[in-house]
């Protein structure tokens, strides 16, 4: 590496590359005063000094930490640059949250970040990690036993935040502040082994590079960038799966279960992944763990429910559910003949044939004598008591214990719709039929009643 390597060139790219900033948006730079943020600040005043601004927090860990703030304020109007030192007590924060010292310090970090940049208008904020930083977390979630995703590090850019600085090293960082004569402070904390990440730095990483492969932090930044694009190809391949075949009513979200157990493994983790995200927003708190147990009772082909962190999921012999199973509100409808109706995720349709001229019967239809039911029929939800005798059975059964029986999901039971005469129930679909109108030699005419799960999903 030569002194006084030119980084604006690489910066550039980045910026450029992943489109970290779109035209006349504004930039809030994160600077701790350290060389890789105080960089950051002097290549963005290269890039455009008009559209950035600076944050700075000062969390009273140091002693130094108020010169480091007051070195920030000083630079940054010199430059012409708006600067904000905020002020705040962090130790108190991680008293009342329990936190670590680390952990408490990062989230309000990023909190408050976010607060500054919405009130004054700034539409991105940057990070300054670098190489050395995403090598460093590549090894961590390693040790930790991360997933794919994991070795992807962090990202070029997330939502509103950018790291323009991940491809270069921070010897370059620190060799590019020493050549141009700008200030920088470093953080003593840093090297502290207590902590996981600086034990990381200075103990495993020095010995990996001398005892095994001098060029390990940049191999694990390529095996990030590998990672993180093979990744995104195969999330876009997901997600295009995931909304060709799911379906969204209200609060709850429905895939086809055959889709799905035609999926390779690796896809059918990434839908489901898709399909949480998609529906909660985010995947904080769910883990490899979470998914397997979801996915092997999916491939069991039972139906089923579970309970995951922040919402619940379920499966039906047709559908995979996710979110809120809210109670039935909809009220008793008339079915006529030929007709249909249809309430929340499903469809039921009568059609009338005579014996002769009935076809062979579908996956989601039952056939009734017409000459046995009390008309006209109905479809509503179920209620309390309800009872059905079942085909082949010579005595009556709870509705509820016939759909216990069959594994319908709690939450499922209240919005499954019934079929019922004017004296009683015909049809469960998806659960069981009833004795009453079986078909025999003296049947002439026949309703069919077919149960369309999903169709009226929107």
């Amino acid at each position: 590496m030569t002194l006084d390597q030119d980084l604006f060139p690489e910066f550039l790219h980045n910026v450029e590359e992943y489109r970290m900033v779109e035209d006349n948006q504004k930039v809030l730079l994160a600077v701790s005063g350290g060389p890789d943020s105080m960089a950051l600040l002097h290549l963005f005043l290269r890039w455009n000094s008009k559209r950035i601004g600076v944050w700075h927090l000062n969390h009273g860990f140091r002693e130094s930490a108020a010169a480091e703030a007051e070195m920030v304020r000083r630079y940054c109007e010199e430059q012409g640059v708006p600067v904000e030192i905020c002020t705040y007590d962090v130790m108190r924060f991680i008293k009342d949250t329990g936190d670590s010292k680390q952990q408490g310090a990062r989230r309000i970090r990023y909190k408050l970040l976010e607060e500054y940049a919405r009130a004054r208008g700034y539409s991105r904020i940057a990070l300054g990690h670098h190489a050395d930083d995403q090598a460093e977390t590549v090894l961590m979630h390693l040790l930790r036993g991360s997933g794919l995703s994991g070795l992807k590090g962090m990202l070029p850019k997330r939502g509103i935040y950018i790291r323009p600085l991940l491809t270069m090293s921070k010897a370059a960082l620190v060799d590019y502040c020493l050549t141009r004569g700008i200030p920088f402070a470093e953080d003593e904390s840093n090297a502290d082994p207590v902590y996981f990440r600086n034990k990381v730095r200075h103990e495993l990483i020095p010995l990996l590079e001398r005892e095994y492969n001098r060029g390990l932090r940049q191999h694990l930044v390529n095996l990030s960038e590998v990672v993180r694009a093979e990744d995104e190809e195969l999330e876009g391949i997901a997600r295009e799966i995931l909304h060709r075949h799911m379906r969204i009513s209200g609060a709850q979200a429905a895939f086809p279960r055959r889709t799905f157990t035609a999926l390779s493994p690796a896809m059918q983790r990434r839908v489901l992944r898709s399909l949480l995200a998609e529906h909660k927003g985010d995947l904080r708190r769910i883990g490899y763990e979470h998914v397997e147990k979801w996915r092997g009772l999916i491939l069991a082909g039972g139906s089923f429910e579970l309970e995951l962190p922040q919402t619940t999921v379920a499966g039906t012999a047709n559908y995979i559910y996710v979110g809120e199973f809210p109670q039935a509100v909809w009220e008793s409808m008339i079915l006529s003949i030929p007709g249909e109706v249809r309430v929340g995720g499903w469809a039921i349709r009568a059609e009338l044939f005579t014996l002769d001229t009935l076809p062979p019967p579908g996956e989601h239809s039952e056939d009734f004598d017409l000459q046995a039911l009390a008309l006209p029929l109905i479809v509503r939800p179920r209620q309390d008591g309800d009872r059905m005798q079942p085909f082949g059975s010579s005595s009556l059964k709870k509705v509820s214990r016939l759909m216990l029986e069959a594994h319908v999901p709690r939450g499922l039971r209240c919005t499954l719709p019934l079929v019922a005469d004017q004296q009683d129930i015909l049809w469960i679909p998806e659960v069981r039929r009833g004795e009453k109108g079986r078909l025999s030699h003296g049947t002439k005419d026949v309703v069919r009643l077919t149960c369309v799960p999903g169709q009226s999903w929107r």
